[in-house]
């Protein structure tokens, strides 16, 4: 037993190493670093799994008659590759807008250490629920197997309005399917819609009524067909496009002055299955925009 720990261990440890030295050669992080958009190194990146207790530390946070009422909206975006970054932080607006009132920084994928892949499932798994998804059983893009830890969605639902609203229906269909059918209630509600301008719609129109509303874009992923270069005209203008609308949400969102907002916008994954160590330098490359910077 001791001798097959040992083993486990050892390989564990040379996965890590290698994912660690594709990282130190990236190119495309060495150059987003020499332009200072980031507040952390790729050393310091956050985990996916921190997220979702910033969530609800915001929420826990002490309050009173006196203080603004807390509410937060959290992004998921799947497929946004960091070389994107590059047409969003000149602009002014929306991603960049957040970065400057709060700060860009580089997160972890929870399972780089793990035979899951880096994939649009188990990356959102990871964000939503701050579970490392080989805890539950979780090793591909199901939600089959899983029972608990229930997402930050329903645990904030146990005291605030919520919605989760996406333009992809496995994540309420398939992801989650399981936990919002044991949870859903007046406090809990979901909304799928495929077209990104009416999603804008929803969202904006969740504002009033909503504490906290989880968005799950997918899509840059979806347009990129598998080809997520720059270069795609299609991709790059899902990305400024989402851009747009992450700005007019966050816009609205800061007019609200009775109200304490939490802004998180996080990329999944890069919008490929593979690992660094397999050449895919922008898959693991994740990060997170926030309006209220994050203390060391």
């Amino acid at each position: 037993m001791k001798k097959h720990i040992l083993l486990t261990t050892a390989v564990l440890m040379i996965s890590a190493s290698i994912v660690l030295s594709g990282c130190s050669s990236n190119k495309i992080m060495k150059s987003l670093m020499e332009k200072g958009y980031f507040s952390n190194s790729y050393d310091n990146a956050i985990s996916q799994t921190d997220i979702a207790g910033m969530i609800s530390s915001h929420f826990e946070s002490s309050t009173s008659k006196s203080v603004k009422k807390k509410k937060a909206i959290l992004i998921t975006i799947d497929g946004m590759r960091a070389e994107g970054l590059t047409h969003i932080m000149e602009s002014d607006l929306g991603m960049s807008q957040i970065s400057k009132d709060g700060g860009l920084y580089w997160t972890k994928p929870a399972n780089l250490n793990s035979k899951a892949k880096v994939d649009e499932g188990v990356n959102f798994l990871s964000i939503v629920t701050g579970t490392e998804p080989s805890e539950f059983g979780v090793l591909k893009s199901t939600d089959v197997k899983r029972e608990l830890p229930y997402s930050i969605m329903t645990k904030v639902a146990e005291k605030y309005n919520v919605k989760f609203l996406t333009d992809n229906k496995n994540y309420a269909n398939k992801h989650l399917a399981e936990e919002f059918v044991a949870k859903q209630s007046q406090k809990l509600s979901v909304v799928t819609n495929n077209e990104l301008n009416q999603l804008r719609a929803d969202c904006l129109k969740s504002l009033d009524n909503n504490d906290f509303i989880m968005v799950a874009i997918s899509n840059p992923y979806d347009v990129a067909a598998g080809n997520f270069k720059l270069s795609n005209e299609s991709y790059l203008s899902a990305i400024i496009h989402l851009n747009y609308y992450i700005s007019e949400l966050y816009e609205q969102v800061k007019l609200r002055a009775t109200e304490d907002w939490l802004f998180v916008a996080t990329t999944t994954c890069g919008g490929n299955s593979k690992l660094a160590a397999n050449n895919e330098e922008g898959n693991i490359l994740t990060f997170m925009f926030t309006n209220k910077a994050i203390e060391d």
